[in-house]
Order: C-alpha cells, then sequence, then structure tokens
C-alpha cells in the first residue's frame, strides 16, 4: 500500500506542476531590487566617537606642560644633582635575598614551568587563527 500511496501523491503533484503558470521575472528585475536595496541601506551603522573629546585632551596637556614648568621651577634644574638632590633613592632598591639561600626547586617543577610556558606561547597563535577563521 505504500507504493500506491507514493505513486498517487506523485501523480497528485505532477499535475498540479502541470496546471502552475511559469512565472518569470521582470526583465529589471536586478536593477529594481539593487535600488531599493541602496534605498533601504542604512547609511551609518556606527559611528566612532572618542571618550575624551578633542578640547578635554588639549586642555590636559596644556596642564600636563605647566606641572611641569612649574616644577622645574619650584625644584630648581640648574644645580648637578637636579630635582632628586633631597630623594634617597639607594634605600629604594636595596635588595635582600637571604630568603632565597635555602630554597631548592625540583627538576619536575622546573620542566612543569618550561611546559606550561611553551604550551600558552603554543595556544596563542592557535586561539588567534580559530578566531580570524569563524569570527571574520
Amino acid at each position: 500500500m505504500d507504493k500506491y500511496d507514493d505513486k498517487n501523491l506523485e501523480a497528485f503533484v505532477d499535475r498540479i506542476m502541470e496546471e502552475a503558470p511559469v512565472e518569470s521575472p521582470s526583465i529589471d528585475f536586478t536593477k529594481n531590487v539593487m535600488q531599493r536595496l541602496e534605498v533601504e541601506a542604512p547609511q551609518h551603522v556606527f559611528e566612532y566617537k572618542p571618550i575624551l573629546s578633542g578640547r578635554v585632551l588639549s586642555l590636559g596637556f596644556v596642564a600636563f606642560v605647566a606641572l611641569v614648568f612649574l616644577l622645574g621651577s619650584q625644584l630648581g634644574v640648574d644645580n648637578g644633582q637636579g630635582w632628586f638632590k633631597n630623594m634617597d633613592m639607594e634605600n629604594w632598591f636595596h635588595t635582600n635575598w637571604s630568603w632565597m639561600a635555602d630554597y631548592s626547586t625540583s627538576k619536575t617543577m622546573v620542566y612543569a614551568f618550561i611546559f606550561l610556558g611553551l604550551m600558552f606561547f603554543v595556544q596563542v597563535p592557535w586561539l588567534k587563527r580559530y578566531l580570524d577563521k569563524s569570527v571574520f
């Protein structure tokens, strides 16, 4: 019965298709579609607007230059030591590595860090290639 139903269905479809008129587009169909697309296309999808305007950036630059000149005039730059004459910077960079004297690492830990670093540098190009293929 299944074959019989299929034959009836196929005959019905053939009869419908013979009766249906064949339609063809007008001669200037493509031109009409393109004109409509050009009319309906948005002109500005995204317009970049900076967070800080040019006036604010200019004002900030002028204020920075004024601050540098003010500090230069107050502290003076004519002597040999410059602005840092009263600062003791040696204490800032004093390093005490005595806590590292008894520290030791195993080879396994060193190999693990090398492996993780290598995997990181392999992962970055791989992800970039993946995103370039899928997004763009």
